[in-house]
């Protein structure tokens, strides 16, 4: 009984001897919609005072053709009976017919630039 005593008041020492977890300082910020970072990360971000820097959505909207512009284009090329597969991002691409061939088109949405798939 008296070992069992000591051995009890031993784990109670070695127990108030070891030190105790560290308190974790973390700072947790939730946002609801726009992410905003504490630095530019690209040539489209915007800063915005009392929150950082964001993505500006409409960045990659301008100086843009429509679908309708890059049709007229395909068009003009010499491409007759021309249909929109897909207009975003950075290539529209287009069917058309040149010389009885139906063809896959592309058009650089920046620039206008024109050449068959």
């Amino acid at each position: 009984m008296k070992s069992f005593f000591l051995a009890s008041a031993v784990a109670a020492t070695l127990a108030l001897a070891m030190p105790t977890a560290a308190d974790a300082k973390t700072n947790v910020q939730i946002y609801f919609g726009v992410p905003h970072y504490g630095y530019q990360m690209g040539p489209d971000y915007r800063f915005r005072s009392g929150y950082g820097w964001y993505q500006d959505r409409n960045y990659y909207n301008r100086g843009r053709l429509s679908c309708g512009e890059a049709k007229w284009r395909v068009r003009d090329k010499g491409y007759r009976n021309v249909a929109t597969i897909e207009c975003r991002g950075a290539t529209y691409t287009f069917k058309a017919r040149r010389g009885g061939n139906r063809v896959t088109v592309y058009v650089n949405s920046w620039n206008g630039r024109v050449w068959r798939g």
